[in-house]
């Protein structure tokens, strides 16, 4: 009942919040001033520009009288304006100036409104190439960082996994296993909806060459879902809006078997905008590794030395198309797909040597290890926009999202006795073949409202429904002599149905007073979760309500310095893998369970930044705490048969403290620094085993882009990387750092371009980590294949227009009456 009763307290507010808001105060104005305001938006993804100028000039002899930039929502205001005639400009880093004449003041003439102002990218027609003016690689907003994948030439024929390595908040390790803020609990959004695959399966994916940009939001509003702990990673695709047929084609090719090619295509009319995408990859990523283990059994000891090749691969092939149909001048119907295939295999020959002190027994052995996980994939998107009004502020969005993945991952392992000089002697010591099989659906409904509130006020709302479904099963089989054959192990095979439902509901509002910016937001989320096992006496079952405020504020001063801070409540639900309480075989030297009875994980985020622009160059400085509760721990223990078992369990608290610099620096026009540091304190608290593991680690990264442009159809950009140690809940993780160069070159009047890239430069792209026990030590080492030259080449496919409004110097016109523009 109290649940209840909270939520309908709540909605009531949020709707007193629009329809009972009080009169708007009167005011004595001056009889000779007045006030102009406005919007300014992207004119090709109609996305709000913030920070934008808007200048108001004489036009007798071109003087500025004053003006503003845009916030947030692109929105501006210039108060205490003398009566008069003036032109106004609007312009942004990259986009074509447009100039609005004959703007008259009077005193019947007070206000004015100058609507939306659409400002479109700086194309200048050759033939059919466009040549866009540069923006900077990373922008800050105030809730997000933008990543501008056109300006990282290290990503040419990479995925997003390789524009990430070298963004602020991210790490990137040298799996490609991507974190934020040195947390791996993150959500990807794909054009800010849920993506199929999940974290950095999804990232590796997706090709940087159609991505537009991505957006890092550490903090989120109470409109997103509360999932992943350090925030949401949002992949922005490219879509050309312009009229007529356009698109680019790209193809990569890389050292010891890495080819990854791609195309995206357009075709825009009036009333309709198809899109077409596909992409192919085929990559091999060679490493080594080692590893020394120590086990302590009453009065004997047993080392395990291992050594030998760990390389992995990526393969699979994509096809994404849909239509966005303008039903009407205010309506958008948008109907889109997706199909893929997907394959990873890992694996690789290690030599063993095992001996026990005293010495007593003494094993050598050659060990091969392979696992391939494969799988299509496939989701639809409905999507309806209803806007009420010219800006697009007031509007109603709906969406219906499914998608299907099913996957099978093999493994195989082949140990077999060798004598001393690791050459094969008769007999195997183990061998065995696992087959995970996993089936999952999952549906999502979302409706979402947004209503301008007088003149810089907003509120949304939303309700959102998600319902999963997943069938997993493991298959165990053992090598039986006598058959000649694989046979099924009872013990180790299982398989259980995992359901989840989750119906959502949230409101937020946001308003401006002054130079004084905020953001409330309040989300409430019911969650039913089902696993029911085979093997298991009866389902485990979760039904709990949980509430997600969030807050943000903003003040901007004078001089162009601006202060924000903001709250959010996260949350980390356990997946199928870490609930499924039977034993998973890894090897003979380790098995590994989950824990059915596992609660979420759940973290308080703060955050405090300043921004200070200096023309084209930015520099700011943001402070983070982070507190999460039922911190789920993988915890490793050594049972009395010599083998590890690995289980998860609710344990510990961990608290992070620190902050990152981070700065845009254009030096010259020919030369550009983009930089961060981030140092924070690390402290992990609870017991393992009985044992207490408080610890704590100073963490710090280190990141340096820098582009020198040789002339305009050249340029050289080098990037370098530095991550320091780390510890964990049983160990320690050491530094590595990487670096990486790459030449782009323009042809046939930017038509194509060729980017060749050399990655990890020194080969310093290593690390260890470390972990122990009462009864154990154990320590890995791990190494990528360095200095891999890849060359990249883009043709584009354009069929860009000349603007009719331009007066030929990038400027376009026109004029203001009464009723608009």
């Amino acid at each position: 009942m109290n649940i209840h009763k909270t939520l309908i307290i709540f909605f009531l507010f949020a709707h007193l919040a629009v329809v009972a808001q009080p009169p708007e105060a009167t005011t004595t104005q001056p009889s000779n001033k007045a006030t102009i305001k406005g919007q300014i938006i992207d004119a090709d993804t109609k996305q709000h520009m913030e920070y934008a100028n808007i200048s108001l000039f004489n036009p007798q002899d071109s003087s500025l009288v004053t003006g503003s930039i845009t916030d947030v929502q692109g929105e501006f205001v210039i108060r205490k304006i003398n009566f008069g005639t003036y032109y106004a400009e609007a312009n942004f880093i990259g986009f074509n100036k447009l100039r609005i004449n004959n703007i008259r003041i009077n005193s019947s003439n007070r206000e004015i409104d100058l609507g939306v102002i659409e400002l479109q990218p700086s194309t200048q027609e050759i033939g059919t190439v466009s040549v866009v003016a540069d923006r900077s690689r990373v922008q800050y907003k105030i809730d997000k960082k933008v990543v501008n994948v056109s300006q990282d030439i290290n990503a040419a024929g990479g995925t997003a996994v390789d524009v990430l390595e070298n963004t602020p908040s991210v790490e990137v390790d040298i799996e490609g296993n991507v974190s934020l803020r040195g947390s791996s609990s993150f959500t990807v959004l794909i054009d800010g909806k849920p993506s199929v695959l999940e974290g950095s399966d999804a990232l590796r994916q997706l090709p940087a060459s159609v991505i537009e940009n991505i957006e890092i939001i550490t903090n989120p509003s109470a409109k997103y879902d509360p999932d992943g702990m350090a925030g949401i990673i949002n992949i922005v695709m490219k879509k050309n809006v312009l009229s007529g047929f356009n698109g680019i084609i790209n193809a990569m090719v890389g050292t010891r078997d890495k080819y990854r090619t791609d195309l995206t295509l357009n075709y825009k009319t009036k009333k309709s905008n198809l899109f077409f995408g596909a992409d192919f990859n085929d990559e091999t990523f060679y490493g080594s590794g080692n590893s020394y283990r120590e086990t302590y059994l009453t009065d004997t000891t047993r080392y395990l030395i291992s050594d030998g090749n760990r390389d992995f691969g990526r393969s699979g092939h994509r096809f994404k198309g849909g239509v966005d149909l303008y039903l009407t001048d205010l309506s958008t119907l948008t109907l889109s797909g997706t199909y893929g295939e997907y394959g990873r295999k890992r694996g690789g020959t290690s030599r063993l040597h095992e001996y026990t002190a005293p010495a007593n027994e003494e094993i050598f052995s050659i060990e091969d290890e392979n696992s391939k996980r494969e799988g299509t994939y496939v989701s639809t998107n409905i999507n309806f926009q209803q806007k009420f009004d010219e800006s697009g502020k007031h509007k109603l969005d709906a969406l219906f999202y499914y998608s299907n993945s099913v996957g099978d991952d093999y493994e195989y392992e082949d140990e077999f006795y060798t004598d001393s000089n690791y050459q094969r002697t008769e007999g195997y010591l183990a061998r065995i073949k696992t087959l995970e099989e996993e089936d999952e659906d999952e549906y999502r409904i979302e409706l979402d409202y947004t209503r301008p509130v007088g003149d810089d006020g907003r509120f949304e709302a939303g309700f959102q429904s998600r319902i999963d479904r997943e069938y997993e099963s493991y298959s165990f089989n053992d090598w039986d002599n006598d058959l000649n054959d694989y046979v099924d192990n009872p013990e180790f095979s299982s398989s259980q149905n995992f359901k989840r439902d989750i119906v959502a509901g949230y409101s937020t509002f946001a308003n401006k007073v002054g130079s004084f910016s905020y953001q409330l937001g309040l989300r409430g989320e019911y969650t039913n979760r089902s696993i029911a096992h085979e093997k298991a006496e009866r389902p485990a079952e979760i039904n709990r309500f949980d509430l997600f405020p969030t807050l943000h504020f903003s003040y901007e001063f004078l001089n162009r310095l601006q202060l924000m801070t903001s709250y959010s409540r996260r949350i980390d639900r356990p997946n199928g893998r870490d609930l499924d309480p039977f034993p998973n075989y890894y090897n003979r030297y380790t098995i590994r369970y989950g824990n059915p009875e596992l609660e979420p994980e759940y973290t308080d985020s703060y955050e405090l930044g300043i921004m200070k622009n200096y023309g084209k160059s930015f520099i700011s400085l943001e402070g983070f705490y982070r507190v999460t509760n039922n911190l789920i721990t993988q915890v490793t223990e050594l049972g009395d048969d010599g083998i590890f078992y690995i289980n998860t369990e609710n344990l510990n608290n961990d608290y992070s403290l620190g902050s990152e610099i981070m700065g845009n620096l254009n030096i010259k026009d020919w030369l550009i620094f983009n930089g961060s540091f981030s140092l924070y304190r690390y402290r992990i608290e609870g017991e393992v085993l009985g044992e207490s593991i408080d610890r704590k680690s100073t963490n710090y990264t280190g990141r340096l882009n820098t582009t020198v442009k040789l002339n305009p159809n050249s340029r050289i950009q080098m990037t370098g990387y530095y991550r320091g140690p780390s510890v964990s809940a049983q160990g320690d993780r050491s530094d590595f750092f990487f670096t990486n160069l790459s030449y782009r070159q323009d042809l046939l009047k930017k038509k194509l371009t060729a980017t060749l890239s050399l990655r990890d430069v020194f080969g310093t792209m290593k690390f260890e980590r470390t972990s122990s026990g009462v009864d154990f030590s154990d320590r890995f080492k791990r190494e990528r294949e360095s200095q891999v030259v890849t060359l990249t080449l883009s043709y584009k496919l354009n069929n860009f227009k000349l603007d009719r409004g331009s007066n030929g110097n990038g400027v376009r016109e026109m004029d203001f009456d009464d009723g608009g523009f």
